[in-house]
């Protein structure tokens, strides 16, 4: 469900901000607190879904790979990977069930960088525990996990960086197997990946926010539009001498009325009112008075209305016709 935001909620300002970012570069673009926040709300329900779906395979594969393991491993390494493995289904059931509805950005940004570092401790500890060949193997999929979260949840850079710096940290933990200096080369060639990933995630943000900003220019300009479009068939449909409606809108209006009458068999009354004498009035007093005499007439026969289903319309030069449906 995709979050809807009416353009009358944008004040001047942000309006202002919008056009601003998008006068610029796009590498440059850097929202203000009231845009980052607009921009939170409109894809808070795609990332929750992002990250619920996420966790849910996370564990769903973590359980297959220990049913895997359980087959074609001995009982002794499948049992030194069981406690570390544990760890992940409990956080990545806790950041599902945050993520599950809106809550507070503090809450939302703790749970994900908390859960995604017993996440991937676990993933590294179970190569730890079991030693071997296990050992390098499961700190390698520490950092594609990682670097897979990294890609996929549109989060801000910031909790990127600090799931990456998560990464490489664990990464460290060292295997008594291989040397220091393989070691070293093994987590700089490795972080040098993580931090290119980081940078497309930031690509990938700026350009979003970028999405962002065309569609909120984009439906002012439309919410300007309908205004306009609004006021061009409000004038179409108005006297511009008295302000009542014209013969056009009242033709319409009876169409209308009669048809529903038909169905509904009920009863229609108009009147036909006309301004006696008014060609004399106009060639004594002048067109100028004649029309001040127009404006009155039609104000007073709108302020005798019943209620707003009653209408009157200038019908023609002096004359004014009052539909009363139901009477």
């Amino acid at each position: 469900m995709r979050t809807r935001m009416p353009a009358q909620c944008l004040s001047p300002e942000i309006d202002r901000e919008v056009e601003r970012q998008l006068s610029g570069r796009t590498r440059d673009i850097r929202f203000h607190p009231s845009l980052r926040r607009l921009f939170r709300e409109r894809s808070w329900p795609q990332t929750s879904k992002i990250i619920r779906a996420w966790m849910i395979w996370v564990i769903v594969l973590d359980a297959l790979t220990l049913a895997l393991n359980a087959v074609l491993l001995p009982a002794e390494a499948v049992r030194s990977m069981l406690l570390p493995a544990s760890i992940l289904v409990p956080a990545a059931l806790v950041a599902a069930a945050v993520f599950s509805m809106t809550r507070a950005y503090w809450v939302q940004g703790a749970t994900i960088l908390t859960s995604m570092f017993f996440i991937l401790l676990s993933v590294a500890l179970v190569g730890v525990s079991t030693g071997g060949q296990f050992y390098e193997r499961h700190l390698t999929i520490m950092l594609f996990v990682a670097v897979t979260a990294i890609v996929i949840f549109p989060i801000p850079l910031s909790w990127s960086a600090t799931i990456a710096t998560y990464a490489v940290g664990i990464y460290q933990l060292q295997n008594p197997e291989i040397a220091m200096g393989s070691a070293a080369a093994a987590t700089l060639f490795f972080a040098s990946g993580v931090a290119a990933t980081l940078v497309a995630r930031r690509t990938a943000t700026i350009l979003a926010q970028k999405t962002f900003l065309l569609e909120l220019r984009d439906r002012r300009r439309l919410a300007d539009l309908t205004d306009a479009n609004n006021r061009l068939e409000l004038l179409a449909r108005t006297d511009p001498l008295t302000g009542v409606a014209n013969r056009r809108s009242m033709v319409e209006t009876i169409g209308k009325c009669w048809t529903e009458a038909k169905a509904t068999r009920s009863s229609i009354a108009m009147l036909m009112c006309d301004i006696d004498e008014f060609k004399k009035l106009n060639d004594t007093l002048g067109h100028a008075e004649g029309d001040r005499c127009l404006v009155k007439v039609a104000g007073i026969i709108q302020s005798s209305l019943r209620s707003e289903q009653d209408q009157v319309a200038r019908f023609g030069g002096e004359e004014f016709l009052v539909l009363l449906p139901r009477p």
